[in-house]
């Protein structure tokens, strides 16, 4: 489903970019400190899965979890810490710990299942999970962005975003993986933006563009472009126009 050299790019392409905007992960990174600190436990070693730039690294630091250890996508493999999409993930030969963190990352592995299953056993006993998925609500203005575009100008709809997953679909799978005491919060962010394009560099630098592997799809022309930056303009409300992130939050244990 996913075409991983384009994801890898992808993420490649926005640690290029200036940090000038919140994002999605800064959004979620507080919210798992929010968490942290309302469970009133030490944790001495944690592991961090798709941090960008050291910001979720730094913000733990704060906190005084300082033993961290990080995770992600590279086009090479420089070290243990990093990873290339397989067919189906499978994590460096890691320690355990007591605190796994996983962003925005994980909602764009091609085996979500399989890779819980390994962040379980890597897990201490009573150790935390903090982890997010996008949720069936997720991005909706740009969803019919792109849906009324399309039906005008090819009579159909194409497969432009990632599959999504409900609420119960993920309590479901964290339970039946073997955690424990599991609560899930549905979290909504909200962006604003002025034109198509601060939209569009906003996306890259959350790595949040199409990756899908669909040989069917159809063209994006200039035609194409020029007809969803006119329908962006039309559904601006006060001069902007609204991109709603939804987001589940899950706070899950192993025990």
């Amino acid at each position: 489903m996913i075409n991983k050299n384009r994801y890898i790019m992808a993420r490649s392409r926005s640690l290029t970019m200036s940090d000038t905007k919140d994002t999605v992960d800064h959004f979620i990174t507080d919210r798992f400190i929010e968490i942290i600190l309302d469970h009133k436990k030490t944790f001495n070693n944690a592991l961090i899965i798709g941090d960008r730039n050291n910001f979720t690294k730094k913000k733990l630091s704060e906190i005084g979890i300082r033993n961290t250890t990080q995770i992600d996508i590279s086009n090479e493999e420089e070290s243990k810490n990093f990873f290339i999409l397989s067919n189906t993930e499978v994590l460096p030969d890691l320690e355990e710990y007591d605190l796994i963190i996983g962003l925005s990352l994980i909602n764009f592995l091609e085996d979500i299942p399989s890779f819980l299953k390994q962040l379980k056993n890597i897990l201490t006993k009573d150790g935390l999970l903090l982890t997010s998925f996008f949720s069936e609500n997720n991005i909706l203005e740009l969803k019919d962005l792109f849906s009324r575009v399309e039906l005008n100008i090819y009579e159909g709809i194409s497969q432009r975003f990632m599959p999504i997953i409900d609420i119960r679909e993920v309590g479901d799978l964290i339970n039946n993986i073997g955690f424990f005491d599991t609560v899930i919060t549905r979290e909504k962010l909200e962006y604003k933006y002025e034109n198509f394009n601060e939209m569009v560099s906003h996306l890259r630098l959350m790595a949040y563009t199409n990756f899908l592997d669909v040989k069917n799809n159809k063209f994006i022309t200039k035609h194409f472009i020029n007809s969803l930056v006119n329908d962006f303009e039309k559904n601006k409300t006060n001069s902007l126009f609204k991109l709603s992130f939804d987001i589940l939050i899950i706070n899950s244990w192993n025990k």
